[in-house]
């Protein structure tokens, strides 16, 4: 049986290596570790047969820091970087390598230009580069592969959701609590009456200039702040209650955003920050709304105030269609296609 080497092979911030996983063990392959243990155990060998195959996700991001500043090189993490860089230029089995990001998070100056240049050595040694979003195809010179849905369960089960409770607009801003995302930007634009809830990890200085920004609005909006790590379960539950999923992405770093791909079908409104991905979806689903400046964000959340009823009832509308274009069935074959691709 064909093996396909998989790093990193667990990710506890999300669940799309998961996803992943579940879909290339459908393409036929049996799915193992890419790590440094494989470096130095008898499986290495499959690294030198032709059939096998690589995915490689986010190698990059080893090279640099997390934090408030995420402005420093990880020199352990660069030097992993560089053994796993040698073993992929000599080995024989076909590298699939994933162009999640143009550059990685929270980086300015000469680190995040570094950080695109390692982005183009890893495009370089790759067999086929992978985007998730349709627009960069003929930038990275990729296949278009659909990134999976973060979904559990039937599409009967998801149809049967709707949110009909009456009251304020429920939206909430969830996932990795990061200066990237301009959060306190939206703390300081939303409006006196819908609800706001901000959930997920945080650096500790970011939290607190959150909090002081959200301690000079007066009148004090409706926005609560929970920071620390979300289990599955939390996410699933916190996204259950919403109307609207923000998605105030700053950067442009992503090419895509995960949480998308939890909300689209399962939350009647997604409002995203304008990008090459969010101005494609849009032409397939009636309930994603953009912004790039301030007075759109307003804009935006009015209109969703105005929608929030009807798009509730046309959410089954949106599940069959996220169905569609990210389901499970729909990745196999897509994936299939490009890896075994001659």
């Amino acid at each position: 049986m064909k093996t396909a080497f998989v790093s990193p092979f667990t990710n506890h911030t999300n669940d799309y290596i998961n996803r992943v996983k579940t879909i290339v063990a459908a393409c036929g392959y049996d799915v193992q570790p890419l790590s440094f243990r494989t470096l130095l155990s008898r499986r290495v060998l499959g690294l030198f047969q032709r059939d096998n195959v690589v995915l490689l996700h986010w190698l990059e991001a080893r090279a640099f820091s997390e934090g408030h500043a995420g402005a420093s090189i990880r020199w352990a993490g660069l030097a992993q970087f560089a053994v796993y860089a040698l073993v992929l230029s000599l080995m024989r089995a076909r590298l699939v390598y994933f162009v999640h990001d143009h550059a990685v998070h929270d980086l300015s100056g000469w680190r995040r230009g570094f950080s695109v240049w390692l982005i183009r050595l890893l495009s370089r040694l790759a067999d086929v580069r992978v985007v998730h979003d349709p627009s960069f195809a003929d930038r990275y010179r990729a296949d278009y592969l659909p990134h999976p849905l973060y979904r559990d369960g039937s599409l009967d089960e998801l149809l049967v959701r709707g949110r009909t409770a009456p009251g304020p607009m429920r939206a909430g801003i969830l996932g990795a609590v990061r200066p990237y995302k301009r959060i306190e930007r939206i703390i300081d634009l939303w409006p006196v009456g819908p609800e706001l809830a901000i959930r997920g990890r945080a650096d500790p200085a970011y939290e607190a200039l959150l909090r002081s920004h959200m301690a000079r609005r007066d009148p004090a909006p409706d926005i609560r702040l929970s920071t620390g790590f979300m289990s599955r379960e939390d996410f699933a539950a916190a996204l259950a209650r919403l109307d609207v999923l923000i998605l105030p992405h700053a950067d442009e770093s992503a090419l895509v955003s995960g949480a998308f791909f939890e909300a689209i079908g399962a939350v009647p409104i997604v409002i995203a920050r304008t990008s090459p991905f969010i101005r494609w979806v849009q032409g397939q689903f009636e309930g994603v709304l953009s912004f790039d400046t301030d007075e759109e964000f307003v804009a935006a959340v009015q209109q969703a105030q105005a929608l929030q009823a009807r798009m509730a009832e046309r959410l089954p509308v949106s599940a069959r269609r996220a169905e569609e274009l990210f389901g499970l069935g729909t990745c196999v074959a897509r994936y299939k296609q490009a890896i075994e691709r001659p």
